[in-house]
């Protein structure tokens, strides 16, 4: 327990903690969920920083799946999703979701309303599970790759290329489409890890400076508000443990979140803070960075309806696509945290 000092309690949420030097990875976890009993000047307990839910639903296809440096879409396959979550219960959730959705006047624009709506009103209960995630193609499976349509495209309401590669969308840029998962159990998957500081033996004092911008991935070629991509970056002054000309911390790439479904708190597009720390001369100190949100397994659920090539043209249809997607925590403003670290 402690008492939070006026940055860290302060209304604007800030992307450096100035609280204390925390000196374990379970002190820094029960920060962002707001479990280690901190109080303001007041007495009254301080929120963490990032709270996540054991289950989450992003409406569209979610920004934030899971992909490697070359932003490849990194699969998770069937029976490890089934082992978790199971479908039948995942078409429960995402009909839910998009009831919810649908009915939120004050938030969500009638087109995509309607459109999560054709999903809520679904009476289909036994979805078709897909391998792994790049197995994704709502139409055109088994075909050639230029004449499949998947997921991403579909739920973005476009179809497969035209002869002559036109791509044609729908009014409402969107088809009935949400990602619902449980918190995934994997180490590593709550508060990611971020780049931070290298760590500094023997004491000494470093002024950190972080900054980020988050790009929205909202455009005007898609209808659901699918998330963003946020880069981060830290210096060091000085640099070296002896000290000398200040310099960046560890490389870190970009990396793209999804928000929650019932989010309407967005997070900063600009993110800068600045903060000076002197570690014990006994203690490895460091700045460390972690994401504001956490990963998720499940399964993203779209409704289909046969075309006019199949069989039984307009027969209604849902597929379940097993994913891993990152998302955003509800309740922060900022898309990175870092932390005064000793070891």
């Amino acid at each position: 327990m402690g008492t939070a000092s006026p940055a860290a309690a302060a209304d604007e949420q800030k992307p450096i903690d100035n609280a204390k030097i925390y000196s374990s990875e379970q002190d820094v976890v029960a920060r962002m969920e707001g479990t280690d009993g901190m109080k303001d000047k007041d007495g009254k307990p301080v929120p963490g920083y990032a709270p996540v839910a054991d289950s989450e639903s992003v409406m569209g296809y979610p920004k934030g799946v899971d992909r490697d440096k070359d932003n490849k879409v990194m699969p998770v396959y069937k029976d490890d999703v089934q082992a978790q979550y199971d479908a039948k219960q995942a078409v429960v959730d995402a009909k839910a979701a998009a009831k919810k959705y649908a009915e939120d006047t004050t938030n969500n624009p009638q087109p995509l309303r309607e459109t999560a709506k054709l999903l809520a009103d679904s009476p289909l209960t036994d979805p078709e599970v897909r391998g792994d995630t790049n197995d994704d193609a709502i139409y055109g499976r088994g075909g050639t790759e230029m004449s499949a349509e998947h997921a991403e495209m579909h739920c973005a309401g476009k179809h497969a290329p035209a002869p002559g590669g036109r791509v044609d969308q729908n009014a409402a840029k969107a088809n009935p489409c949400v990602f619902v998962g449980k918190l995934d159990k994997k180490d590593g998957s709550k508060y990611p890890k971020v780049g931070g500081s290298s760590g500094m033996a023997g004491g000494g004092k470093k002024t950190y400076s972080v900054e980020g911008l988050s790009s929205e991935e909202k455009s005007t070629t898609e209808g659901w508000a699918a998330g963003g991509k946020f880069t981060p970056k830290l210096t060091v002054t000085p640099g070296g443990d002896k000290g000398g000309p200040g310099g960046g911390a560890d490389a870190e790439l970009s990396f793209t979140y999804s928000y929650s479904s019932t989010t309407t708190n967005k997070v900063q597009i600009a993110q800068k803070d600045q903060t000076e720390v002197e570690f014990p001369s006994d203690k490895k100190g460091s700045l460390q960075g972690r994401r504001d949100g956490a990963y998720y397994i499940g399964y993203i659920i779209t409704r289909k309806l046969n075309a006019i090539y199949e069989d039984d043209q307009g027969k209604e249809s849902l597929i379940a696509i097993p994913a891993r997607v990152y998302v955003q925590s509800p309740q922060s403003s900022t898309s990175v945290t870092y932390f005064k670290y000793q070891e």
